[in-house]
């Protein structure tokens, strides 16, 4: 299917060989460079769309339109997407609220960091299209 769209895309140097990453979840390191995302549900910047093939060259991550991704499971159309260990995208977990601990000023926020939503379904390792707009932790429930 093909989808009209604006995409931002920037340019940053890769942390390392990126070659075998292209269309995955790349996450900005403390250096200015970008390394895949290796926390599930952890905070990724964008989505690689080059393969550069050795640290310090351009890498073209997608921050803001439509991409390509690779699954990493069973993904719905519709679907909000987060980064699994390996930076492929797979289906968000909504945030919830640890209360397990004594005090409610400091119960953790728990969920992963949405990266927008799937725009076609997709099995494990499948290329699909998703919209890619970082949003961060969804709540459960809309206030």
């Amino acid at each position: 299917m093909g989808y009209s769209e604006i995409i931002t895309n920037i340019t940053l140097e890769a942390g390392q060989d990126l070659s075998t990453k292209q269309y995955k979840f790349m996450t900005l390191a403390s250096d200015g460079q970008i390394d895949p995302t290796a926390a599930a549900g952890g905070k990724a910047i964008g989505v690689l769309q080059n393969k550069p093939n050795a640290a310090g060259k351009a890498a073209t991550v997608t921050v803001f339109g439509v991409s390509k991704m690779v699954a990493g499971g069973n993904v719905s159309a519709g679907a909000l997407i987060k980064s699994d260990a390996n930076g492929n995208a797979v289906t968000a977990t909504a945030a919830t609220v640890d209360t397990s601990d004594a005090g409610a000023a400091s119960d953790p926020v728990v969920g992963s960091f949405v990266m927008g939503y799937a725009l076609e379904s997709a099995q494990e390792n499948d290329i699909f299209a998703a919209f890619i707009f970082p949003m961060g932790a969804v709540p459960t429930t809309a206030a």
